[in-house]
C-alpha cells in the first residue's frame, strides 16, 4: 500500500523518458496535428488460449496496488529534482473492450490512445476478443515504468508476483561529491561527441510522424541455430552484438542504400539490480552508444568483431554509469534546456535509429486467469524519434524482432525487404 503523502524523486532515466515525450509532442503538434499518435507509451501484448470476460478481469485489476500507481503524479519545482507523488486518490485502470473477427489481431485504435503525464490515469488496459482467444495490450506512460516495469506490472496483476512494499526501487546515495558528478557528466558528453559520426545515417525528415509496426517471428528450431550462429559470429558475451550487426547491415542494404555514412545506434543497458523484480516503476536503464560506419559492415563477422569491440570499450571504462550519472545530474534542467545538452554533441539527431535486446520476456508466466499464455509481444513507443525502433525479444523459446517505424519515411515494401534481408542475415 502507498500511503498518502508518498514521494519519490524520478531518477534520471525518468526524466530522460518525459524529455523524449517532450521531444514527441513538441514536434508532432508543429507538423502532424490530429493525425498523430500517441506520445512516449510503452505497451506489451499477451495473447490467451480462450475468452477472457471483462467482468472477471475488471474484478482482477481491482487492486489497491494498480489503483494507487495509476493515480500518481509529478511534482516539480523551480530547481528541483522532479519527483512522483501520491495525494491519497486511487484512480481505478480503465479497461476498453473491442471485437474483431479474427485472431491475432489488435486494432489500430489500440495503439492511437495517448496517454499523458499530467492526466492522473498512468496504465490502461486494452481487451481484444477474437473469434475464439483474447488479446490484452497493457500501456503505460515511459516515464512511469520501463519494459521490466511493465512485465512486473502484468505479473502482478496476474498474480505471479508479490508487489513489494514501495512501487518503486530506492534511490540509491551514489556519494559522490558534485565534483566527482560533473566528471562523469563530462566523460559521458565526450563519450557522444567521439561516437557522433560526421556523417550520420538518418532517416528523411518528412514533418509528420505516424507510427506503425511490424512483427517478425522465428520459430524455436530458428532460435537455437540464431543463437549458435552468434556464437559462431563472435558473439560470445553478448550475442545482442550478433543481432545487431544483422540488423545494421540488413538496414545497410534497404533503407540506406544510396548512403554512404555511418550508423549512430543508442541501446539501453538494463540497470535494474537483482532483488528489485517486484518494484514495478520507475526506469533503471542506461544506454551504449555505437559509430558504425557502412564500410565496417561487409560481412557480418566483421561487423560484430566491430561492434563488440565497442561495447567492451564502454563496459570497460564505465560508460553507462556514467552516462546513468549524466541523467542524474541534469534532471533539475527545464525540458528545453534539457533537450539542448542532449542534442548537442550529435548536432539536433539523437540517432540513425535505437536498437533493444529485451531478452526472455514474462519468463516463468505460463499462464494469465487460468488461460494458457499464447504470445506476448513488445510494442516501443512511438517512433518520432528518430523514426525507426527494432526490439529483439524471446518467448516460449522463439525469438521475435519488433520494428516500429515513422510509415511516412517507410513503406511496408521497405519494411518487408528489410525483415527478409534480416531474417538471411540471421540464418546464413
Amino acid at each position: 500500500m502507498i500511503q498518502s503523502g508518498y514521494s519519490q524523486k524520478l531518477s534520471g532515466a525518468d526524466k530522460f523518458q518525459l524529455l523524449l515525450d517532450w521531444q514527441i509532442r513538441s514536434s508532432l503538434s508543429k507538423h502532424a496535428g490530429k493525425d498523430s499518435r500517441e506520445g512516449n507509451v510503452i505497451r506489451m501484448s499477451i495473447e490467451v488460449n480462450g475468452k477472457i470476460e471483462l467482468n472477471s478481469l475488471q474484478q482482477v485489476i481491482d487492486l489497491p496496488f494498480l489503483t494507487q500507481i495509476n493515480s500518481l503524479q509529478i511534482k516539480t519545482g523551480f530547481l528541483q529534482s522532479p519527483a512522483w507523488n501520491y495525494n491519497g486518490l486511487s484512480n481505478p485502470v480503465e479497461i476498453t473492450e473491442h471485437h474483431v473477427n479474427e485472431n491475432s489481431f489488435i486494432p489500430d485504435e489500440v495503439f492511437k490512445r495517448d496517454i499523458t503525464i499530467s492526466s492522473g490515469k498512468l496504465i490502461h488496459i486494452d481487451l481484444v476478443q477474437g473469434k475464439t482467444n483474447s488479446i490484452l495490450v497493457f500501456s503505460a506512460h515511459h516515464a512511469l515504468a520501463d519494459n521490466q516495469g511493465i512485465q512486473s506490472l502484468i505479473k502482478t496483476i496476474g498474480g505471479s508476483l508479490k508487489p513489494g512494499d514501495s512501487p518503486f526501487p530506492v534511490e540509491p546515495d551514489n556519494g559522490l561529491t558534485f565534483v566527482q558528478q560533473l566528471l562523469h557528466v563530462l566523460k559521458a558528453t565526450l563519450l557522444i561527441f567521439r561516437k557522433s559520426p560526421l556523417r550520420l545515417a538518418k532517416l528523411p525528415q518528412t514533418g509528420i510522424s505516424k507510427t506503425a509496426f511490424s512483427v517478425l517471428r522465428f520459430s524455436k528450431d530458428q532460435t537455437e541455430k540464431i543463437e549458435s550462429l552468434a556464437v559462431k559470429n563472435g558473439a560470445r558475451l553478448s550475442k545482442s552484438v550478433f543481432y545487431l550487426a544483422a540488423t545494421t547491415k540488413a538496414m545497410r542494404e534497404t533503407f540506406f542504400a544510396a548512403e554512404r555514412k555511418s550508423f549512430l545506434v543508442v541501446a539501453p543497458q538494463n540497470q535494474r539490480l537483482r532483488g528489485t523484480k517486484n518494484m514495478a516503476l520507475g526506469n533503471r536503464i542506461s544506454f551504449l552508444f555505437y559509430n558504425i560506419p557502412f564500410k565496417e559492415l561487409d560481412k557480418t563477422d566483421n561487423a560484430t568483431a566491430f561492434i563488440s569491440k565497442q561495447m567492451m570499450e564502454q563496459a570497460k571504462q564505465e560508460m553507462p554509469k556514467s552516462y546513468s550519472h549524466f541523467m542524474s545530474a541534469v534532471r533539475f534542467l527545464p525540458l528545453p534546456v534539457y533537450n539542448f545538452f542532449y542534442k548537442l554533441p550529435t548536432l539536433g539527431a539523437v540517432s540513425s535509429f535505437l536498437f533493444s535486446d529485451v531478452g526472455d520476456t514474462l519468463q516463468g508466466m505460463e499462464t494469465f486467469m487460468g488461460k494458457e499464455i499464447l504470445e506476448v509481444l513488445n510494442f516501443p513507443p512511438n517512433a518520432c524519434p528518430p523514426g525507426l525502433i527494432i526490439v529483439f525479444m524471446k518467448h516460449g523459446g522463439a525469438y521475435k524482432v519488433i520494428t516500429t517505424y515513422n510509415s511516412k519515411a517507410i513503406s511496408k515494401e521497405e519494411i518487408s525487404k528489410f525483415e527478409t534481408a534480416l531474417t538471411l542475415l540471421l540464418l546464413q
